[in-house]
């Protein structure tokens, strides 16, 4: 069993080395994909802040001003007093505009065209690596490659319990390379098992995340839920302004933080709005309310407070756990730093399996030091 363990841990970590060090070096600065992006566009990122910002709908006939013609589809609203109001609008050529604006005077500070897309770029990587859906396969199978290698690992480690790791390169302390990337691998990979198991089942649950959502929902045994449609308006109706909607889903989740709100694009669809708790980690909540832009009905209201356990898990707590957000800044440095222990894995694993392909040829060893044979995990633990 032994034997098979270690064959199946060693080929499942060939196989998915490339993608695992992509993927580790990547995660690390996605859980800070935020303050990157932030730092990277400051111009359209700030303000200064004054007393009181301007309502949406003051800020709206301020655009519509400046974009005759134009339909605001959405407003992304700013969470701390310094931060840029989000615009989206299509002008009368159909084109869509990503504006960040100035909160407290109206002024557009420039578009998403203008901004440095590296963090946005990266995050993409490390869901698709950029290349669409045959790459989005090879993500999820290589968190299940993760999810074998952190259980073989464990299995394969705990026999021995080898938990050291010497600096000595010298042959006469019984040193040598071989057996120091040896002893990392084995170190690194004990220490963060744990956490990318963690992040082998969140990645692989996120991968297949229509599945997991509809296990959830029968575990929860709740009824699937179907949103109503809106009324259509009457000819010459107006819809309400988005600060009337907001002030409708506000009183309607009074705790929660109103985030984003779609407005409807024609007659029959409803305005969305995005709402958070104050527990909640995920950047946008989990809470949605569609609300007739009419009428300014409530159609549905989807609290994050009232979901059961395993569909808050589906929905919520499960990329939580992956981005390190549970916590907030605490683990998601753990995340950064645990995923930077991928790149080690997947490059001290393939050396451990390359020496020992060449010990057995009889080829010169690639250490600094020659030694007779290759060090065992036998012949590691008793020395």
């Amino acid at each position: 069993m032994r034997k098979l363990l270690l064959n199946l841990h060693l080929w499942a970590g060939l196989i998915a080395a490339l993608f695992l060090l992509i993927l580790g070096v990547s995660g690390a600065l996605v859980a800070f994909e935020d303050e990157i992006d932030r730092a990277l566009n400051p111009g359209l990122s700030y303000v200064q802040p004054h007393a009181q910002p301007l309502t949406l709908d003051a800020i709206s006939k301020k655009l519509l001003t400046a974009y005759p013609g134009a339909k605001i589809e959405e407003f992304g609203l700013p969470q701390r007093s310094d931060f840029s109001l989000f615009v989206a609008l299509k002008d009368t050529s159909g084109k869509n505009l990503r504006l960040f604006v100035n909160p407290y005077i109206g002024e557009v500070l420039g578009s998403a065209d203008q901004a440095n897309h590296f963090a946005s770029k990266v995050h993409q990587f490390h869901t698709h690596l950029l290349i669409g859906e045959i790459a989005d396969e090879v993500t999820g199978w290589s968190a299940v490659f993760l999810f074998v290698l952190s259980i073989t690992g464990i299995i394969l480690w705990w026999p021995r319990k080898l938990f050291r790791l010497r600096w000595n390169f010298s042959e006469e302390n019984g040193g040598s390379t071989k057996r120091f990337n040896f002893e990392l691998h084995n170190f690194v990979g004990i220490l963060s098992s744990i956490v990318l198991l963690i992040f082998a089942w969140t990645a692989i649950c996120i991968h297949w995340e229509r599945e997991v959502g509809k296990l959830a929902q029968r575990m929860s045994s709740l009824p699937e839920v179907r949103l109503a449609s809106p009324q259509i308006p009457l000819p010459g109706s107006t819809p309400l302004s988005p600060d009337r909607l907001i002030e409708i889903a506000h009183n309607t989740l009074p705790e929660a933080r109103i985030m984003a709100i779609d407005l409807p694009r024609n007659a029959k669809q409803s305005a969305t709005v995005a709402l958070k708790f104050p527990e909640d980690h995920t950047p946008l909540g989990r809470s949605r309310m569609n609300i007739d832009a009419y009428s300014g009905k409530v159609l549905h209201a989807q609290s994050s407070r009232d979901m059961s356990a395993a569909v808050k898990y589906a929905r919520m707590w499960n990329r939580e756990l992956h981005t390190g957000d549970i916590f907030n800044l605490p683990t998601r440095i753990l995340a950064a730093f645990f995923s930077l222990m991928l790149p080690v894995l997947a490059i001290t694993g393939p050396l451990i399996w390359w020496n020992r392909r060449r010990a057995t040829r009889g080829e010169p060893s690639t250490s600094r030091t020659r030694l007779p044979s290759l060090p065992t995990e036998a012949n590691v633990t008793t020395n």
